[in-house]
C-alpha cells in the first residue's frame, strides 16, 4: 500500500514540475536592467568577454574592461564606444520624434568605458587594479568573471607551466 502512495506522489510531482516549467516558459520574468550600472568584465579583449562587453554596451551599462592584453582590450573599448554613439544617436532621434526639448534629448546615463590591464592569475595585480577601479570609477554593480586560459590540448599533453597558468586563471582567479 505504501509503495502505491509513493508512486502517486512521485507521479504528481513530475506532472506538477511539467506544469510549472510550461508556466515559466510562457510567463518569462522581466529582465534586470543594467542601464547606468557599473559592469566589470574580465577577459574582455576577445572571445566571449568581447561579446559580453558589446551586449552590456547595447544595454547602456557603464563598462570596466579588464584584460591581460592591452591592445585587444582597447579594441573592444573602441567597439563599445561605437555602440555608445549609436545608442546616443537613437536616443536623440527618439526624443526629437517625441517632441521633447533639448534638455531631454541627451541620454540619461553617462555611458563610459574604462580599460585596465590586469593579470587575474596574480592576486596582488587583481587587488591593486580593483582598488584603482573603486577610486576612478566607483563601486562595481555587476561582475562578469570571464577570463580564462584554453590550451587546446589534452591535459596530459600540456607542459607544467601551462597547467599551472590554466589553474591560476580558470580556478584561483575567481577567489581574488
Amino acid at each position: 500500500m505504501n509503495i502505491l502512495v509513493e508512486f502517486f506522489v512521485v507521479t504528481f510531482k513530475v506532472l506538477w514540475a511539467f506544469v510549472v516549467a510550461a508556466a515559466k516558459w510562457f510567463m518569462r520574468p522581466k529582465e534586470k536592467s543594467v542601464a547606468g550600472q557599473v559592469c566589470l568584465i574580465t577577459g574582455a579583449g576577445s572571445g566571449l568577454g568581447r561579446l559580453f562587453a558589446l551586449e552590456f554596451a547595447r544595454r547602456r551599462a557603464r563598462l570596466v574592461l579588464w584584460d591581460i592584453n592591452t591592445q585587444s582590450n582597447e579594441e573592444t573599448a573602441g567597439m563599445v564606444r561605437h555602440i555608445y554613439r549609436e545608442v546616443s544617436e537613437e536616443a536623440v532621434v527618439a526624443a526629437q520624434k517625441a517632441g521633447h526639448g533639448e534638455e531631454e534629448v541627451l541620454p540619461p546615463y553617462n555611458l563610459q568605458v574604462h580599460t585596465y590591464t590586469c593579470d587575474v592569475s596574480k592576486r596582488e595585480n587583481v587587488y591593486t587594479t580593483a582598488e584603482r577601479v573603486r577610486k576612478e570609477v566607483g563601486e562595481v554593480s555587476v561582475l562578469v568573471n570571464n577570463a580564462g586560459v584554453v590550451s587546446g590540448h589534452h591535459l596530459l599533453e600540456c607542459p607544467d607551466e601551462l597547467i599551472e597558468r590554466t589553474m591560476m586563471v580558470n580556478c584561483h582567479a575567481h577567489f581574488w
